[in-house]
Formats: structure tokens, sequence, C-alpha cells
């Protein structure tokens, strides 16, 4: 089986990526695609973690990125660490202690394996997945390298406002870098519009901005928007993706084109 790593990024907050992490991987799981989430995010918030219903899990990927960090196979402890979620994805959870493999991981002087730790501790498991999706936490450090250097395509989430897209010129910058020195086959999938409000002329007028200076950057653009709506927020608090909390909404019709558009490029 061929697998497909995806870091859904942007190093700004709020700009839905765990959001669309879990949509992402409820509608592959809904069309019978093997998933597995994988919450990378060590700002010390593990919200994919807690919105799948894990807060305090007796393995996380601090485990598993410790055990990698000291050449250690890591096959027999994902066993133990992956959890099943009801709607049909598998996922790695992260737990608070994760910044500090960030800090572990800067202060190593061994350049080359300080960088590749992330992608060593899943590998044994890589092909057991259809797709491996991952939510990066909103910073660039050691943790995002890590990430960059494991996925083969990101996913660039942003709000149609100017502040979300502050982030995105760095974050394309240590792409660079990353394909340079490390992954050559790394690229930007495409950049994802989230959390439109289509009743204001700002948002829908920032929204065509953008897609029209990122695609003369030679930057994909989904053509499919995820509007916003109260039920992405509440869908959390019920340990639920959006797919499941409202079937029939508009944000959950959104991740579904999302999802078929992505797959209709990979056919």
């Amino acid at each position: 089986m061929m697998s497909k790593v995806i870091a859904i990024c942007n190093q700004k907050g709020g700009v839905g990526k765990t959001t669309t992490a879990i949509a992402m991987g409820a509608v592959l799981a809904e069309l019978g695609k093997k998933v597995l989430l994988i919450d990378v995010d060590d700002s010390g918030n593990p919200s994919l973690s807690i919105n799948l219903g894990t807060e305090e899990p007796e393995r996380s990927l601090v485990d598993l990125m410790l055990t990698s960090y000291m050449d250690r196979d890591t096959t027999s402890l994902l066993e133990e660490t992956i959890l099943h979620h009801g709607e049909g994805m598998d996922y790695i959870p992260a737990e608070n202690r994760l910044g500090g493999i960030s800090e572990i991981l800067s202060a190593s002087q061994d350049e080359a394996k300080k960088r590749t730790v992330l992608k060593r501790a899943i590998a044994p498991i890589r092909e057991r997945y259809e797709y491996i999706l991952l939510d990066a936490a909103p910073t660039l450090n050691m943790m995002s390298i890590n990430l960059l250097t494991a996925a083969d395509e990101i996913i660039i989430t942003t709000q149609p406002q100017g502040a979300a897209e502050d982030g995105i010129p760095a974050l394309v910058s240590s792409v660079a870098q990353v394909r340079q020195n490390l992954n050559p086959d790394l690229c930007i999938k495409g950049l994802l519009i989230t959390m439109l409000d289509r009743r204001t002329n700002y948002n829908k007028e920032k929204a065509s901005t953008m897609e029209r200076a990122y695609s003369d950057l030679g930057m994909r653009v989904f053509s499919t928007r995820i509007p916003r709506a109260i039920t992405a927020e509440s869908c959390m608090e019920q340990h639920q993706s959006i797919l499941k909390f409202d079937p029939k909404g508009k944000v959950a019709a959104a991740y579904r084109d999302l999802v078929n558009e992505y797959l209709s490029e990979e056919a």
C-alpha cells in the first residue's frame, strides 16, 4: 500500500488546521481509506488529541520521538500508542511534554539526526495507512522541521484576513530549505481558505485577492473554500468531526468537496 503523508500547516493559530485535519481524516475514512492522524502540536495545547477525546494518554508522540531519538526501534511502542476513533480513523496523541522534545532536539549537535526523528519514529507503520495527516503547531521550530521532513505534501490553511496570511512566507521559506537539504520531494499541495464568512464583503474580496496573488506566485489554491460556522467549533467539545456532529451542514459538505477535489488530482 502506498501511503501519503500530508502536513496541515500555518505558523499562525486559529486558521482551522486541527478542524481540517480531523475533517479530512473523517471524510477519507468515510470513503474507506485507511487513515492515521498524528498530533504534532508542541505548543502546549494538543488540540487534536483533546478534540478526539484523549487528554492524558498513557503513551504519546513524546514516547515515540524519545525512542526514535535514542535510535531504538519504535515498532512495538507504536502498537501501544496508536488509538482508534469511532469515526474510523486511527490517531497518535500528543500531550504537554511534547514541547520538551523540541528543546532536546534544538540542543542536539547532530544536525541530520535531530531533523529526522519524527520520520524515523513513524516509519515502521507508514505503509499500513493510505493517508497520514500531521496536525502542526502554529510555530516554526525544530518540531516543524521534523514535520516537514516527514511529510510528502503540505496543505496550508488560512483565514481570508491579513493576520492569518502573515505566516505563509516564512513557512514557504522553510519548505524550500527542507526541500533543498532533507526532503527533495516535499511539495506544497495547495492553499486552503478556511473560515470564510460570505456575509461580509471584506472576507469575500480578501479570499479572491489571496487566490489571485498566490496563483500568480505558482501556488495552487483549492477552489473549495471552507465556510465559517459555529458548528465547526461546537463539534470539538463532543469529540466528533464536523461530519458526525453536523453531517448535513455546509462545513461538512465543504470538507467532502475538498477531499474530492484533492483525490481527483491523485487519480
